[in-house]
């Protein structure tokens, strides 16, 4: 179910008996890439430490705890085409995924299912489960002190708004504006890109905290 802000977000529940635990949000990827296509019921899922957590106060699940807070969560999709293939493929995330030349030059962009990314919070209006991922685009002709100047605010979050820093929440995005950038997913270098489609799937797991 979409969450709208100002609601509660899950319930506590008895911790299930078959619950899938991962170490971070990459093996929590890793899981879904193998397992969610056709699951049904919802993938079960507890995160031992996730970003995602942060939004709870907490800094992952835990499994300790006879009650355990149950999330219904949304899964972004993102399907690609690597740049020295032919063949379109499809890896599923929680977290985020930036497309980008390099950090200090050229375009990059952030696809974030939660706000942060580290200690930086790259979409302070992002929500959880709330049917949207957020797209941050940084414009390519953004300087290097600009650049270093809004990852030093994003501390805060607040480097929005920003005339060369654009930000939207969607349900589908098309990347092919940096084509032939690299693909990075919850952190780990897929690869050199030329085109990448992002879309959102509603309630696609349940994670437990």
């Amino acid at each position: 179910m979409t969450i709208q802000k100002g609601q509660d977000w899950g319930h506590y529940v008895a911790r299930p008996n078959r619950l899938h635990l991962v170490a971070n949000d990459r093996e929590a990827g890793n899981y879904l890439n193998q397992h969610l296509s056709g699951a049904n019921p919802p993938l079960e899922i507890a995160i031992l430490k996730s970003e995602m957590a942060r939004t709870l106060g907490v800094s992952g699940a835990n499994i300790k705890k006879s009650e355990m807070l149950r999330t219904e969560f949304d899964v972004v999709e993102a399907t690609f085409e690597l740049d020295d293939s032919k063949v379109r493929e499809r890896r599923y995330f929680l977290g985020h995924a930036f497309i980008r030349s390099g950090w200090f030059r050229g375009g990059t962009v952030g696809v974030l299912n939660s706000s942060f990314v580290g200690r930086r919070d790259w979409a302070p209006r992002s929500h959880p489960n709330d049917g949207k991922f957020d797209v941050i685009e940084f414009d390519a002709s953004i300087s290097i002190r600009q650049r270093l100047t809004a990852y030093r605010l994003m501390k805060s979050g607040s480097h929005l708004p920003h005339p060369n820093i654009r930000h939207r929440q969607m349900t589908q995005y098309s990347a092919d504006c940096i084509e032939s950038s690299t693909l990075y997913i919850e952190s780990n270098r897929v690869g050199i890109v030329k085109s990448c489609i992002f879309s959102v799937l509603p309630d696609a797991v349940v994670l437990y905290w």
